[in-house]
C-alpha cells in the first residue's frame, strides 16, 4: 500500500468501527431485540452481522492472490466507494453465511467480537507492505475484486450498518415498550 492508500484505508477504519460503536451506545435490550417491521433486522441482528463480516472480509483481504488479468479500481474512485458503501438507498441482501442467527447472547457480545477482529484488521493495514491492488479476492456478493477494494467495503461496512441502526431506533421511539 501506498502512504496515502494507508492513510485513507486507516481513516475509513476508525470511521466505521466509531460509527457502529456511537450507534449502539446507550441501547437498551428492548431496543436491541426491536423489529421494526416482520422479517427485517433488529439492532441486535445487525451487531452480528457485522461482527461475522468482519472476520469473513478479513480472510478475503488477508488471502488474496495475484492476479494479472484483474482489473483494480481506480484509486481515484476510492472516495465514491466509500460514498457508495454508506449509501443506504442501494439495499444488499446478505449472503446465507453473513445473516444473523442468534450467534450471541447480546449485543454488547457481538460488539466485543466485532472490536477484537476490527483491531486485527487495523494491524493489518497498518502493518501491510503489499500492494493490495495487484491481488484480488472473490467476494460472495461482488465477484472478483482487487483487495484494497475489499478492505474499504470491510471498513465501512460497520458505518452502513450504523444508518441501519439509527434507522431502526427511528422506528422504535413511535413505540412506548422500546
Amino acid at each position: 500500500m501506498t502512504d496515502s492508500e494507508r492513510e485513507f484505508i486507516t481513516q475509513q477504519l476508525q470511521r466505521g468501527r466509531n460509527a457502529l460503536t456511537a450507534a449502539i451506545a446507550g441501547v437498551s435490550k428492548a431496543q436491541a431485540s426491536f423489529r421494526p417491521e416482520s422479517g427485517r433486522w433488529s439492532i441486535a441482528d445487525c451487531v452480528e452481522h457485522v461482527a461475522i463480516t468482519e472476520g469473513a472480509l478479513y480472510q478475503l483481504v488477508t488471502g488474496g492472490v495475484a492476479n494479472p488479468d484483474g482489473i483494480s479500481l481506480d484509486p481515484t474512485k476510492y472516495h465514491r466507494l466509500a460514498d457508495a458503501m454508506l449509501d443506504r438507498s442501494r439495499k444488499v441482501v446478505a449472503p446465507e453465511r453473513a445473516r444473523p442467527t442468534g450467534r450471541f447472547a447480546s449485543i454488547e457480545e457481538a460488539a466485543r467480537q466485532f472490536l477484537t477482529a476490527r483491531d486485527r484488521s487495523m494491524a493489518f493495514a497498518r502493518d501491510c507492505d503489499d500492494d493490495l491492488r495487484r491481488l484480488f479476492c472473490l467476494h460472495p456478493l461482488f465477484g472478483e475484486m482487487d483487495c484494497y477494494r475489499c478492505l474499504i467495503m470491510l471498513a465501512l461496512h460497520p458505518a452502513r450498518h450504523a444508518a441501519q441502526i439509527e434507522e431502526i431506533k427511528q422506528a422504535a421511539a413511535g413505540y412506548a415498550s422500546v
